[in-house]
């Protein structure tokens, strides 16, 4: 039996969380964050400036690397309450 996978386009507070998450513990490069994250580079170089921009990651100009600050480890704490509370939008 085949198995389908099934994508879904996924809201832009959806895309930031992913992006946010890739980089909790470690600093990272934008084509990790790109890859784990499951993001497009058009998507990327959208959203990675504006969560610099918004203080939930930080960005290094020294090593080209971002890590998530405190502020996006908050938003991502209320982020998943929210998908708790409402977990059909979230599917």
């Amino acid at each position: 039996m085949e198995m389908l996978l099934t994508l879904k386009n996924r809201s832009d507070i959806e895309v930031i969380a992913s992006i946010v998450r890739c980089a909790i513990n470690n600093w990272e490069y934008q084509t990790t964050i790109m890859n784990n994250a499951c993001v497009s580079h058009s998507q990327i170089t959208k959203y990675l400036p504006l969560a610099v921009k918004t203080r939930l990651m930080e960005y290094s100009n020294f090593t080209n690397l971002y890590k998530t600050t405190s502020l996006g480890k908050d938003f991502l704490n209320k982020h998943a309450k929210l998908i708790q509370l409402f977990p059909d939008i979230s599917e």
